[in-house]
C-alpha cells in the first residue's frame, strides 16, 4: 500500500482512539461526582458540560473526517468518483452505519446533558433527567466499544 494511502486510512482510526479515551475520561464522571462537594462539584460539573459539548463537536468531525477519509482512498485506489465514494462498502457499510447511529445516539445524549443542566439551573427537577442521560452514556460507551471492534476488523481488511 502507498505510504499516502496508509496515512489517509490511519487518520480515523488514529483520530478516534483520542476521542474515545475522552469519552472514557468523560463517563467517568458519574464515578468523580459522587465524591465531590461544594465548589469543587460546581467546578467539576462546569467542566463536565465544557467537556461534553467538546466531544459532541469532535465526534461530528470524526465521523466527517472518517467518511472524507474512505471517500479519498476510494477514489486513490479505486477510480470511483466522489458521490460513488462516499458510499462505503462491505463491512465498512457497517462500520459507517454505526457512525452515523453513534452520532444519533450521542446527540440524544447531548440534549440529555442540556435538560439536566437547565432544570438545574431553573430550580426544577433534574434527578429523572440526569438518570437518563447517565443511561445513555452507559449504552453509549458499550456501543462505542462494539464500533470500535467492527472499524478494527474493516481496517484489517483494508491493510490485509
Amino acid at each position: 500500500m502507498d505510504p499516502v494511502d496508509l496515512v489517509i486510512i490511519l487518520l480515523h482510526p488514529i483520530a478516534a482512539i483520542f476521542v474515545i479515551g475522552w469519552m472514557l475520561r468523560q463517563h467517568r464522571w458519574r464515578q468523580r461526582g459522587r465524591i465531590l462537594k461544594g465548589d469543587e462539584r460546581k467546578d467539576a460539573v462546569h467542566s463536565h458540560e465544557k467537556q461534553g459539548h467538546r466531544i459532541y463537536i469532535m465526534a461530528w468531525i470524526l465521523v466527517i473526517g472518517g467518511f472524507a477519509a474512505n471517500a479519498t482512498h476510494r477514489i486513490r485506489t479505486e477510480g470511483v468518483d466522489l458521490p460513488q465514494a462516499l458510499l462505503p462498502t462491505g463491512a465498512g457499510g457497517l462500520h459507517a452505519g454505526g457512525g452515523v447511529l453513534g452520532l444519533i445516539l450521542l446527540t440524544y445524549l447531548w440534549q440529555r446533558g442540556r435538560n439536566v443542566k437547565r432544570l438545574r439551573e431553573s430550580g426544577e427537577s433534574w434527578s429523572t433527567e440526569k438518570n437518563r442521560h447517565g443511561r445513555a452514556s452507559d449504552a453509549i460507551m458499550l456501543l462505542i466499544v462494539i464500533h470500535a471492534f467492527l472499524g478494527f476488523l474493516w481496517l484489517l481488511q483494508l491493510l490485509i
